[in-house]
C-alpha cells in the first residue's frame, strides 16, 4: 500500500481523521490481555537448542509482543512468530476483536497487505518459468492498448509500450503508486464499501499522478504496477487472479487459511472465527471492500504467520520452482532505500548499511513488510524466519525497529541456533 519503509505522514493523519468522521467508527478500549501460545505442528527445522534457552527465549520474545502492543494505544493486539533450528514459537498478545474483548490466538488471521507482492511475484516467476510470459516482454503484449494508452507519459513523451515485466516486478517501471497519490486515500476512506477494479486504478493514476523517471532509470515503489501484474497473470491464465494463486501456490504448500476476501469465501483458520480485526487509526477495516479490491495485485490477501511461514521456508530452501535460478532471479536487488534494496516481490533489509547504532551487526533479512506494521522475513545467515502483525497502518513505529528488536532477542540468548 505505501513503501514499506516510511512511516506514515501528515496526509495519512488527516485522512484517519476524515474517515473517523465519516465512517464514524468510533471504537471504545477494553483492555488489552497478554497471548496464548502453542506448539505449531509444523516441524521446525533440524538443530537443537538447550530446554533451558528455548524457555527464556520464549518468554523473551512474548514480553517483547506483549510491549509492543501495550505501548501503543491504537495498537489492540499482535501475533509473532519465529523459527529456526532445533527452535520455534509462535504467540499472540491483546484482543483480536476489540468491541467484544476476543482475545488474540495465535493462529488467528490477519490482513497481510504489500506482503501480498511476494505472491503475485511468485505467480509471475511460475509463469516465467514455464514458458507463459517473459521478463523483458513489453507488456503492450498481455495489456489492451486502453490500458496501455497513457500509462507512462514523461516529460511529454509516452512510455506505455516500453515497461517490460521485470519493470514492474522490481519497481522501476516508473509508474506512480495510486495510494500515495492526492486525494486517493479519501477516495478510499469516504466509501470503504465501493468495489474498485484494477482498470480504475490505473485510470486514476493516469488522470492524477506524474511518472518520475523514464522506464528503467530509477526506483519508485508503486502498487499501481502490481495491479497491472495481476491483470497480466489474468491474461495469459485466462482466468482471476485468486485462482492462479490457488493453485500456482497456496494449495502446492499447504496454505489452508490463505485467501483473497473481496473474490472467494472465507478460510477460517480457528471455526467461528473470522480474521483479527485491523486498523487505520480508529477506522476498523480489515475486510472493507475497497481496501481489499484497490489493494489488489499488490495486496488483499488474509493469512496467518503459519501459512506465510510454511510459504516463506519454502521460498527460502528453494523448494517452490522447479529450476533453482528461478528464485535465484528474484533475488537481484536493485538500491531501494537507506539500507534497503528491491528484488522481484521481494525486499533486502542491510541493517549493516543502517546509520542506527542498534542495527549495525546483526546483519541481512529479506522477505517483505506491509502497511499494517506486519512483515514476514528470512535471516539468511542463521536459518531463521520471522513473521508478525500489529494489524495498525497510523503508526509512528517503524517496522524495521521492530524487527531488529526481534532480531536482538534472539541474539542475546545465543551466538548461534546450529
Amino acid at each position: 500500500m505505501v513503501q514499506p519503509w516510511v512511516r506514515p505522514n501528515a496526509v495519512v493523519t488527516s485522512v484517519v481523521s476524515y474517515a473517523v468522521a465519516v465512517v464514524v467508527w468510533w471504537l471504545i478500549l477494553s483492555g488489552i490481555g497478554c497471548g496464548r501460545v502453542r506448539e505449531s505442528e509444523v516441524p521446525s527445522p533440524s538443530g537443537s537448542m538447550d530446554p533451558g534457552t528455548v524457555a527464556e527465549l520464549s518468554r523473551r520474545l512474548q514480553s517483547l509482543l506483549d510491549g509492543l502492543v501495550e505501548a501503543h494505544a491504537n495498537v489492540h493486539g499482535g501475533l509473532l512468530l519465529v523459527e529456526g533450528p532445533g527452535f520455534r514459537w509462535s504467540g499472540a498478545s491483546g484482543l483480536a476483536v476489540e468491541t467484544t474483548g476476543l482475545p488474540m490466538l495465535p493462529e488467528d488471521q490477519f490482513a497481510i497487505d504489500s506482503i501480498a507482492k511476494t505472491f503475485t511475484s511468485t505467480i509471475v516467476m511460475k509463469l516465467v518459468e514455464d514458458g507463459r510470459l517473459g521478463l523483458d516482454d513489453s507488456i503492450d503484449r498481455y495489456l489492451p492498448a486502453e490500458v496501455i494508452d497513457g500509462l507512462h507519459v514523461f516529460e511529454g513523451r509516452s512510455y506505455g509500450n516500453e515497461i517490460t515485466v521485470r519493470q514492474l516486478l522490481n519497481h522501476t517501471s516508473g509508474i506512480p503508486d495510486d495510494w500515495a497519490c492526492a486525494d486517493f486515500l479519501q477516495l478510499i476512506a469516504t466509501d470503504l464499501e465501493r468495489r474498485w477494479t484494477p482498470e480504475e486504478t490505473v485510470e486514476y493514476v493516469k488522470e492524477n499522478c506524474e511518472p518520475q523517471f523514464p522506464p528503467g532509470e530509477g526506483f519508485a515503489y508503486s502498487d499501481t504496477g502490481y495491479n497491472l501484474l495481476g491483470l497480466i497473470v489474468e491474461n495469459v491464465t485466462a482466468g482471476p487472479l485468486h485462482e492462479a494463486g490457488r493453485e500456482l501456490v497456496f494449495e502446492p504448500l499447504g496454505m489452508d487459511h490463505t485467501y483473497r476476501p473481496a473474490f472467494e469465501g472465507a478460510r477460517p483458520s480457528v471455526a467461528g472465527r473470522a480474521p483479527s480485526e485491523r486498523y487505520f487509526g480508529d477506522v476498523e477495516c480489515s475486510l472493507a471492500p475497497a481496501v481489499m479490491t484497490a489493494d489488489w495485485g499488490g495486496g488483499g490477501l488474509i493469512s496467518t504467520t503459519e501459512d506465510l511461514n510454511r510459504f516463506l521456508r519454502a521460498f527460502a530452501h528453494n523448494e517452490i520452482f522447479d529450476e533453482p535460478k528461478t528464485r535465484d532471479t528474484m533475488l537481484a536487488w536493485v538500491d531501494s532505500g537507506p539500507f534497503h534494496g528491491y528484488g522481484y516481490g521481494i525486499s533486502l533489509v542491510d541493517y549493516d548499511r543502517s546509520d542506527d547504532p542498534a542495527h549495525v551487526g546483526i546483519g541481512r533479512i529479506w522477505g517483505h513488510a506491509g502497511s499494517s506494521q506486519n512483515f514476514m522475513f528470512y535471516w539468511p545467515s542463521r536459518d531463521i524466519t520471522m513473521i508478525s502483525t500489529l494489524n495498525q497502518i497510523d503508526s509512528e513505529r517503524s517496522r524495521y525497529d521492530i524487527i531488529a528488536s526481534v532480531m536482538q532477542t534472539v541474539l542475546e540468548m545465543t551466538e548461534d541456533f546450529s
